[in-house]
């Protein structure tokens, strides 16, 4: 797989790589490298379509334990995205950044999965196939390196944003609100507590091999359009 939703709607996906299947809680997703112009520099009515595909594809050797990162901003769709995924592999441990994301996915999960929350600032892994559930502010490529670092196969990382609002995001260069760098002040597995939320979603697209859009349905045609044509 190259390094470059909940959701209740019809699923369409691009899959282009042998051995990792993307769940189908809803929305679309796509399977590239992408390259974004910088936050707050794209009008909403403009974009570019070019699509960077940058290094071969890896391969997932049929049998290997599979480790998958989901992060991003919205909360509610990396929980739906992971269950999804829980669903297809059957048998794998849950890793969750926070408190709330491992009671939504004990509940969805139906306590057919062991869900542990971590508090260090990277997780440590168990064997076998492995969700994690990243924090809201967690940076992405941190937390690969280190999985990667322990020893573990490379982790396929699964951003997940809502079409509703991700455009609108992208544009703002408002930090995040005081409360919520407050609650993360002391938290270390928020890597990027003191990032806009435009860097926060860059520092997601960019490291991500799979972004599922939550909520594509919600998006008319222009702006769905330009959105998976930015993130291509």
């Amino acid at each position: 797989l190259p390094r470059p939703p909940p959701c209740p709607a019809p699923v369409s996906h691009t899959q282009t790589q042998p051995g990792f299947h993307p769940p189908h809680p809803g929305g679309r997703l796509s399977v590239c490298r992408r390259r974004l112009p910088p936050p707050g520099s794209m009008s909403k009515r403009r974009s570019s379509r070019a699509v960077e595909a940058a290094g071969a594809p890896s391969k997932q050797r049929r049998g290997e334990p599979l480790i998958c990162l989901v992060c991003g901003l919205y909360a509610d769709g990396k929980v739906a995205v992971a269950c999804s995924l829980l669903k297809e592999l059957k048998a794998a441990s849950v890793l969750v950044g926070d408190l709330a994301a491992k009671r939504a996915v004990s509940k969805k999960a139906g306590g057919a999965f062991e869900v542990a929350e971590y508090a260090a600032e990277v997780p440590h892994l168990p064997d076998g196939s492995i969700v994690i559930v990243a924090h809201d502010f967690a940076q992405p490529s941190r937390v690969a390196a280190a999985v990667e670092a322990s020893g573990s196969s490379s982790p396929k990382l699964l951003c997940v944003i809502d079409t509703r609002s991700f455009l609108d995001e992208w544009e703002s260069v408002e930090a995040l609100p005081p409360r919520l760098r407050e609650a993360a002040k002391t938290d270390l597995r928020a890597h990027l507590r003191d990032k806009k939320r435009c860097e926060v979603l860059a520092e997601c697209v960019e490291s991500a091999d799979v972004i599922a859009l939550s909520h594509a349905e919600a998006a008319d045609a222009d702006e769905l359009e330009m959105l998976e044509a930015m993130l291509r």
